[in-house]
């Protein structure tokens, strides 16, 4: 996120001066109890003109020097130019080597509530006893505005402590009641974060890889498990891309609910590392990471690809690795999840920079996910490969956008792309493909199915999927749509019985109303949503209407129980069972599904109203069973049903659909 600030905020600064990547040699001192930061930094650069140095407004700067000369005690005030103290340094007409020396202090804020998840995305640089966090994206070491850097960083904290950041590990030890460690990442990167917590470390070698885990006491009896992991997905990586590009992992518990990754470690919470299923699912998406956007990093003004390849070649592969059910089950729920999104409210995939909310990842890391699966459909997975990994070896540690992509997999496969990638990344939406029409015949023992697809404008060009039952097996047959509208005639030995398009669901599509149940994040996403609490506690009213402004994407809209539903609105219920009862029946609404009664402490579940607009309905037995949907209901949004026992699941699912298979007669 550093190079997205960077590049909107500070770009007539950036036109002021030339300032190449510098290095940072840093010596930093963190007391967590009174969350005292103590830092010397010596930078090293080549620039001209007027550079803009800048820090958060809470450090205190003691010394500055500019090439062995100190900054008058006026200009070592600085200005307070949008929230960040700036200092403006002279820096002559012509490039040259430039040394910073600065000395600086100040104490950090405390520690985040662990339950503040809306605020996490814009996090400070925190110390706590349990968990101290410095992001690179908050100005706490000296920023030049450069896009990236390179540094050596000394960290000393008390002995109970553990620090950790970014890079080699050059040396550590114990001394005079401290723990000492130095970090150098000497390959061009965005920012520097570092973390510390009373970390129980360990650590084992593979392939002269150092792998560690810094786990807080109460998980640390987890560590063996994860260590066991990282090896298998560095060497799927390795083979399938290159060789892994830093010479050691960590995976680095947080007290507060994350879920980053950085340059040769991931930092996740605590709770969320407890979750059996991390090992097999998230942390190969994290470990991928040090290739695609900590390896080869994306060019935020041009979109970011490397959460969606990030997403196909970890969560996508681990389905396809697991069973094709599975693998068409993730391309289901990612289609169901864009279906969700109403139409005009989404955005080009070229202008995804990071997740802001659930709309946000359908589109940034499940549409760009799905491009690549059709890339790979349309390429072939040889010249896919190939091209991925001529992307890393060209790209590696660069700045990459779309388009080098694109030529890396022109390259591999000797076909022009241009088309393919300009109907993905430019237009929003969806294709819409449909069977308009069919007319079966047969002669001379042959079987000839005229088919008619359309789709509406701007026509995308696809490789449609059509599948045709018959008495002895299903037989596929791809057809290029380029137009509006096109006619085929398909051929079969054995008599069709019906026909169906992309049932196995290889094109990114919005699906129709045939292939498409209920869930909960259609009204999740939608700003149309109507929110409704039939509930006459007012400990319980607020609670809902706090369940609601964490479900709903967008500020709830409330609308009083008495009045009738009956509006092209999608809706929100939430209330007791008894109250919910009463309100579903009193409007002539769906009523709870027979398979959820008397089940849980709590139920949600999609439906379908009379007007065909979703309903959600949260349903619990009483306030305490309610509040236990704080944290963990937002969650499921891919789900048409859940049911709770206080705050966990004990049963999910999606209801089932009929499909969109044409039944077929001949004349």
């Amino acid at each position: 996120m550093k190079r997205l600030f960077l590049a909107l905020c500070l770009l007539c600064a950036a036109a002021e001066a030339e300032v190449s990547a510098p290095h940072h040699d840093l010596s930093v001192t963190l007391e967590p109890g009174s969350r005292l930061l103590t830092v010397t930094d010596k930078v090293r650069f080549t620039g001209s003109g007027t550079a803009q140095l800048r820090l958060a407004p809470e450090f205190i700067l003691q010394r500055l020097t500019l090439d062995g000369k100190p900054l008058s005690e006026a200009k070592m005030r600085g200005a307070l130019i949008g929230g960040l103290r700036v200092w403006t340094l002279p820096l002559g007409n012509k490039p040259a080597a430039h040394t910073i020396e600065l000395h600086y202090r100040g104490t950090l804020a405390p520690l985040l509530d662990a339950s503040a998840r809306e605020t996490l995305g814009s996090l400070p640089a925190m110390a706590d006893a349990r968990g101290s966090y410095l992001p690179a994206s908050y100005t706490w070491y000296p920023d030049l505005g450069a896009e990236t850097l390179t540094y050596t960083l000394a960290l000393d904290v008390p002995a109970a402590q553990r620090a950790i950041t970014p890079g080699r590990l050059v040396d550590e030890q114990q001394i005079n009641g401290r723990y000492r460690a130095t970090f150098e990442f000497l390959h061009p990167t965005e920012g520097i974060t570092l973390m510390a917590a009373p970390y129980q470390v360990k650590e084992v070698m593979y392939k002269n890889l150092r792998l560690r885990t810094y786990f807080h006491p109460e998980i640390a009896q987890l560590a063996d498990d994860y260590l066991n992991s990282i090896s298998g997905y560095i060497d799927l990586y390795n083979d399938w891309i290159g060789a892994y590009p830093y010479t050691e992992f960590s995976i680095v518990s947080s007290p507060l609910p994350t879920g980053y990754g950085m340059p040769t470690l991931t930092y996740l919470g605590i709770d969320v590392l407890r979750l059996p299923f991390i090992r097999h699912s998230s942390l190969g998406h994290e470990i991928l990471h040090n290739w695609w956007g900590n390896g080869v990093y994306a060019d935020w003004l041009h979109g970011n690809w490397s959460e969606g390849l990030t997403t196909f070649m970890a969560d996508y592969t681990y389905k396809e690795r697991q069973s094709a059910d599975a693998a068409r089950a993730q391309r289901l729920s990612w289609l169901r999840d864009f279906a969700a999104i109403p139409e005009g409210q989404d955005e080009p995939l070229m202008r995804f920079t990071s997740r802001r909310h659930s709309a946000s990842q359908t589109i940034g890391y499940h549409k760009a996910a799905f491009l690549f699966f059709m890339l790979r459909d349309e390429l072939g997975a040889d010249a896919f490969n190939q091209g991925l990994r001529q992307f890393w070896k060209e790209q590696q540690f660069r700045t990459a956008s779309w388009l080098e992509l694109q030529r890396a997999f022109e390259t591999a496969s000797g076909k022009k792309l241009d088309g393919f990638f300009s109907q993905w990344l430019t237009q929003s939406g969806a294709s819409q493909p449909v069977i308009r029409d069919t007319h079966l015949t047969q002669q001379d023992g042959a079987y000839r199915i005229a088919v008619t697809l359309a789709q509406p404008a701007p026509a995308y060009r696809l490789r449609v999927p059509l599948v045709i039952t018959t008495a002895e097996g299903k037989e596929e047959h791809i057809v290029e749509l380029t137009q509006e509208q096109q006619d085929y005639t398909l051929k079969s030995a054995a008599q069709p019985v019906s026909l169906a398009l992309d049932p196995d669901l290889k094109l990114f599509r919005r699906l129709d109303s045939m292939e498409l149940p209920p869930i909960l994040r259609q009204i999740i996403t939608d700003p149309a949503t109507l929110t409704v609490i039939p509930a006459r506690d007012a400990s319980l009213r607020e609670t809902a209407r706090q369940l609601a402004g964490k479900l709903l994407d967008h500020p709830p809209r409330f609308r009083d129980e008495a009045a009738t539903p009956e509006i092209p609105s999608p809706l929100l219920v939430i209330g007791t069972h008894q109250e919910v009862a009463v309100f579903l029946k009193r409007h002539k609404l769906p009523a709870q599904p027979a398979v959820l009664q008397e089940r849980g402490t709590a139920q949600a579940w999609a439906a379908r109203q009379t007007n065909d607009k979703t309903l959600v309905i949260v349903s619990a037995a009483d306030h305490e069973a309610l509040q236990a949907l704080l944290r963990p209901l937002p969650h499921y949004g891919t789900e048409s049903f859940i049911v709770f026992q206080n705050n966990k699941v004990i049963d999910k699912g999606v209801w089932a659909t009929a499909g969109n298979e044409r039944k077929l007669s001949p004349e």
